[in-house]
């Protein structure tokens, strides 16, 4: 990680908070607050690991009873997480971070997006109640 780094937020943990108020219910809304707080703290490092999280995440909420419907969505979600698996690994090595953008960054975006799409589905049909979203900000921040 560069230096530069250790300064800044994590930006799929920052991108991901900023989607979730646009899409969360109002009254929902200031419970993001104390997650927001910690998030300043934490780097970019682990990134990769927090977007992908994500993703199984969303493949995961897609596996429950309640929620087999989203098995559609997801399975686009799931595809894009097996490809990305396989040439993250050949890219990570072959490019270097550039103005504080590395190659995945885009890759780890839709892993997020995929996410929030699962949660958006599931509570439109079920209520925001139904979805974990919580546990999964929890387990972003505890990567370290």
């Amino acid at each position: 990680m560069a230096p530069e780094d250790e300064k800044r937020p994590s930006p799929i943990l920052t991108y991901l908070l900023g989607r979730l108020e646009e899409v969360l219910p109002a009254a929902d809304r200031p419970r993001l607050a104390p997650y927001q707080q910690a998030a300043r703290s934490i780097t970019p490092h682990g990134d990769l690991h927090r977007a992908w999280r994500c993703a199984a995440w969303a493949v995961e909420l897609a596996q429950t009873p309640a929620h087999s419907h989203l098995s559609r969505a997801v399975q686009t979600l799931e595809e894009g997480y097996r490809l990305g698996k396989d040439t993250w690994y050949g890219a990570e090595f072959g490019l270097s971070v550039v103005a504080g953008v590395h190659p995945g960054l885009d890759i780890e975006t839709q892993w997020v997006d995929g996410a929030l799409a699962a949660a958006q589905a599931a509570a439109g049909r079920s209520g925001w109640d139904s979805v974990p979203w919580e546990q999964l900000v929890k387990d972003l921040l505890a990567v370290g």
